[in-house]
């Protein structure tokens, strides 16, 4: 498998009438290594609509190869676009302080426990958590850059490895900056050249990929939405009606781009009497995003317990895997995996 060989199988990719639906002046370059190609399309001429149908193509030429297109800012591997049977799922809060980055993270961790082989990606690229929450505590590594900017994309053997924490496979922009350093990502092109990067060049061996997005509908999430292969979006939120409002702006940014929202997790939904063991409500319930069709996944309880096993870097849901909050994750996982096994049984047909 060399790049003539693959080049002259692009050529036999035509339409009924037996043109070839890739032109050689826009096949721009095709990298191999191994069992592993990428194929470069230039812009004009091309469409993005011919990736999933080119990619087919492609695996039955060569079968057993991973073959990987792209075109202008897309970055296609068959399926949902990550790889067959591989998924991104975002965890989005439409404001801060609803505890979205600690819901990532235990999600995370359950899913892993139910048998998924997960990465967690720290999307956020401003305010990099995920290291703190899993114990992780980065001095600042002075020279080591991550090369973002290439003429042609790099081969497996030179992808970064994610590290490694309580099962997860993690990446984060926080294991190259010390806690007290502020990243220096200046504009759209940075952030999707970032995003891109920590997606499609890192080794990632996940067959699910939770990316703990930042809050609001800034450049990060835009990029998001609009550029990576997600296979669907968690909200979450506090049950009040002005926390439901803020995520309903990004509720109707993930249907700009068309991203399928999965559902919304409740945080810091109630608190349990110590007394009298009864549930009382913290904040005044909003049935606003139920009333926009989105389903609730699960109802998080008040527990202090919670953010100190954060702080300390040891989640919860494995401090206390029998606990109610581990309960109710293991309700939550259950409902993602469905979600993402019926999906494949979509995108198959």
């Amino acid at each position: 498998m060399d790049e003539a060989t693959i080049r002259t199988a692009i050529g036999r990719f035509r339409d009924d009438e037996g043109r070839p639906l890739v032109a050689a002046e826009n096949l721009a370059n095709v990298i191999a290594e191994d069992t592993w190609f990428t194929v470069v399309l230039g812009g004009a001429g091309n469409d993005q609509r011919l990736l999933p149908p080119l990619h087919r193509h492609l695996t039955t030429a060569f079968p057993g190869a991973s073959v990987e297109l792209r075109l202008g800012d897309r970055i296609y591997r068959g399926g949902g676009g990550f790889g067959p049977g591989r998924h991104v799922v975002a965890v989005l809060g439409g404001k801060g302080g609803v505890g979205k980055s600690t819901i990532a993270v235990s999600l995370a961790l359950t899913l892993s426990a139910l048998g998924s082989t997960v990465g967690l990606l720290d999307g956020d690229l401003s305010a990099p958590d995920i290291p703190h929450l899993l114990g992780i505590h980065p001095q600042r590594s002075r020279g080591e850059g991550w090369q973002l900017w290439r003429t042609d994309p790099p081969p497996p053997s030179r992808w970064r490895r994610p590290s490694a924490r309580f099962g997860l496979e993690v990446m984060s922009t926080g294991f190259v900056l010390a806690e007290d350093e502020a990243p220096l990502v200046t504009s759209r092109v940075m952030v999707s050249a970032l995003l891109r990067h920590l997606i499609f060049e890192v080794a990632w061996t996940a067959d699910a990929l939770v990316i703990d997005a930042p809050p609001g509908t800034g450049e990060e999430l835009q990029v998001m939405a609009q550029e990576l292969p997600l296979s669907g979006a968690i909200l979450v939120t506090t049950p009040q009606d002005l926390a439901q409002m803020d995520a309903g702006r990004t509720l109707t940014l993930l249907a700009a781009h068309d991203v399928p929202v999965i559902g919304v997790v409740q945080n810091m939904a109630a608190l349990e009497c110590p007394h009298c063991a009864r549930e009382i409500d913290l904040f005044a319930r909003s049935s606003r995003l139920t009333d926009a069709g989105v389903p609730v996944l699960g109802r998080i309880p008040f527990d202090v317990r919670l953010s100190e096993a954060v702080d300390r870097g040891e989640p919860l849901v494995l401090g206390d895997p029998r606990g109610p909050i581990a309960r109710e994750f293991a309700r939550i996982g259950h409902a993602v995996r469905r979600w993402l096994a019926d999906r494949d049984r979509g995108v198959a047909a």
